[in-house]
């Protein structure tokens, strides 16, 4: 059945053996593991994940001695493989291992194959192989009798534990429960053991149902106890308030505060109420989303941090040892990253209030698209990739015509096919032709090959002709036969032959001028743009500079190696002021100059940015200051961030009653770009929210 698969179709088999089991199918997982490892010779890691899962499968059928071989094959593979670090597989390995110590009641083994993989784990954030190999530690130590440790390596599964993950939480669960059981709490493991058997039900994880299950019989088995949880009923007065605070915090992400105080009251209604703990500042450095996060201390204090703003919310709790209170505050701070998450995704929000605007970024390219008028151009051009017409799209250099041309290949009925660029100016006119319609082997000097031509390679998707404008005149009438018929003839060939191509063309020339002058045929010209998108230059799109700026900040700092760069409220004003000639291409490089330059944790500022760029920034006009202005007094014996608070509001007060309320002119006399004093008036308290 498998005879001859490539390594891809291999590894799909080996996939397949995997899930059946999972899902119990035992003989099912064998026949394809075997079938797999017949054909895998050579294909190191096609073979090494069925060894190690077929590992597993010898020893949920009985078959220790079998699963050993398996495992002895794989460490033969990892030493044979000398690669300069170990490899994921290696590590996912380490699971196999340890249960199979686990069948052999090798609770030290365990241990050290956990600790010895552990550093490099959390170094390369292997996090669900890591939560399930502490999980391992943390029962073979709870075996030995070692709880305090058992618990500390619980509560490093659940600090690593990736969110969302169901295999990990399961693993998690079924190792509380027999911690628990074993350090005599035979209640609470069964209660561990239920709901790690209801998540393998769920999923239909047979493979975990088997081994959750061996382990309760076993301990059952030593403790000499059979245990019977009754269901309890849970009174629907304090179920109803744990869901309104959950509720409450999943729709408070906006706010910092109201985030701490459901927190601070969910945790005070625990029996962690006398050791919880909140520190509030004020003042901080701006960040434009908020966010939540939470570590251990030392001293087994776990603070959870929230930041929004220019606020800082830390809320502290001491002395937390037990899993159950570790877990508690874990799933608190996932739903708080769930709310803040919700809040920075929610597409209902006022976009005009933020400073930094959200973007729709689409397939990774530079594109923003968020002003009226471009939101209006991609409805357009949607609309006219599900039709087979011929597209222009006109515009400067720089406008992001390529960007809109895949975007109607990717709406278009032609999506399955290629996208093929072909830049008609930077083709030497003699090689055009040839280029374009192919041609045959031996059809003109130094044509030793034949070529197909760019046409007939986006047979069945789109070919984007950029700068047609600048296609040579003896090309054109053949393309004009082509987009009327369909049919191309290469050059050297005595036969047309037909290919069905969606044609998108752009250039930033007036094709009119051009026919008007004789460089352009007037007939193509109507044939290539019966559908016709103007895309607007950046200067008539300036509300889209904040959010384009931003995406080409993080991505070419990642590119630079720099960390933790922001973009000034000056240097923001300075973009919108310029009027940027080379358009989105020009913002980019000017960006990606700027971010080369920064240093890491560097805000940048209007002074980073080119002079040509800044200029109409420095030359702005300043309010003059009047010699008879009103003045402020301002007390020395008082606090230094009470004075600046003070002093703000007088000063943004002042300036809305001399611009008789007009926020634009307010924000000139300050010296403020306008989403600069609306965030300075809502933190001081003019505005509401």
């Amino acid at each position: 059945m498998l005879g001859g698969l490539s390594s891809y179709r291999l590894g799909s088999a080996t996939n397949l053996a995997i899930v059946e089991l999972c899902r119990g199918h035992s003989q099912r997982s064998r026949v394809l593991f075997e079938q797999v490892l017949a054909e895998a010779d050579g294909i190191t890691y096609v073979r090494f994940g069925a060894l190690d899962s077929f590992a597993l499968l010898d020893l949920r059928d009985g078959k220790p001695e079998d699963c050993i071989e398996k495992i002895r094959q794989c460490a033969a593979l990892i030493r044979a493989d000398r690669l300069p670090a170990r490899s994921w597989y290696d590590f996912a390995h380490q699971i196999t291992r340890c249960a199979y110590f686990e069948h052999l009641e090798d609770w030290d083994a365990i241990v050290a194959t956990a600790d010895d993989a552990d550093p490099e784990l959390v170094r390369r954030q292997y996090k669900a192989i890591r939560t399930s190999l502490l999980c391992a530690k943390a029962r073979a130590l709870a075996r030995l009798g070692r709880h305090r440790d058992a618990d500390a390596a619980l509560a490093a599964a659940v600090r690593s534990c990736p969110r969302g993950a169901v295999d990990p939480l399961i693993v998690l669960e079924a190792s509380k429960a027999l911690c628990a059981s074993q350090r005599g709490d035979a209640t609470r493991g069964a209660v561990h053991y239920d709901r790690a058997l209801a998540g393998c039900r769920a999923i239909g994880h047979r493979y975990h149902e088997w081994w959750i299950e061996r382990d309760r019989a076993d301990v059952r088995r030593h403790t000499r106890e059979s245990v019977t949880v009754e269901a309890r009923e849970r009174d629907l007065t304090e179920t109803s308030l744990v869901l309104g605070d959950v509720s409450a915090i999943l729709g408070a992400g906006h706010s910092i505060d109201l985030l701490a105080e459901r927190i601070v009251a969910i945790l005070r209604g625990t029996s962690m109420a006398a050791r919880v703990e909140v520190q509030s500042e004020s003042g901080q450095p701006y960040r434009p989303e908020p966010s939540a996060d939470w570590d251990i201390e030392p001293d087994s204090a776990i603070t959870i941090r929230l930041r929004g703003s220019d606020r800082r919310v830390a809320v502290r709790v001491r002395g937390v040892e037990s899993i159950e209170e570790v877990s508690l505050l874990k799933s608190l701070t996932d739903i708080l990253q769930a709310a803040v998450n919700r809040t920075a995704d929610t597409e209902t929000e006022d976009e005009d209030l933020n400073l930094w605007p959200r973007t729709v970024v689409h397939n990774g390219e530079d594109t923003i698209f968020r002003s009226p008028r471009m939101i209006e151009l991609v409805r357009i051009a949607e609309r006219l990739a599900a039709t087979n017409l011929p597209i222009l799209i006109t515009g400067e250099t720089g406008t992001g015509k390529e960007i809109i041309a895949r975007l109607i290949h990717e709406r278009s009925l032609a999506k399955r096919g290629p996208f093929v660029a072909f830049n008609c100016s930077a083709m030497p006119r003699e090689l055009v032709e040839s280029q374009l319609f192919g041609h045959r082997r031996g059809a003109f000097t130094g044509a030793l090959d034949s070529f197909p031509g760019v046409i007939r390679a986006a047979e069945k998707g789109t070919l984007f002709l950029d700068e047609i404008g600048d296609l040579d005149t003896t090309t054109q009438p053949k393309l004009l036969r082509f987009l009327e018929s369909g049919e191309i003839q290469p050059v050297g060939e005595v036969r047309a032959q037909r290919v069905g191509v969606r044609i998108v063309a752009a250039t930033n020339a007036n094709l009119e001028e051009l026919a008007d002058q004789g460089r352009f045929r007037r007939d193509l010209f109507y044939r290539v743009g019966v559908a016709r998108i103007a895309m607007p230059p950046l200067r008539e799109r300036k509300d889209e500079i904040p959010a384009l700026a931003s995406l080409f900040l993080t991505r070419f700092a990642r590119e630079c190696g720099r960390a933790n760069l922001r973009l000034g409220d000056d240097l923001i004003a300075a973009l919108l002021l310029h009027d940027w000639p080379g358009n989105i291409r020009q913002l980019a490089n000017e960006i990606r100059r700027a971010a080369a330059m920064a240093a890491d944790g560097q805000t940048l500022t209007a002074a980073d940015l080119a002079p040509e760029v800044a200029a109409p920034w420095n030359a702005r006009p300043v309010a003059p200051a009047a010699p008879a202005g009103p003045t402020v007094e301002v007390r020395l014996d008082q606090p230094l961030a009470q004075a600046i608070a003070d002093l703000e509001r007088r000063f943004i007060a002042h300036a809305m009653d001399a611009a008789d309320g007009r926020v634009a002119e307010a924000a000139h006399l300050l010296g403020l770009s306008r989403k600069g004093l609306f965030l300075k008036r809502r933190r001081r308290g003019f505005l509401a929210g």
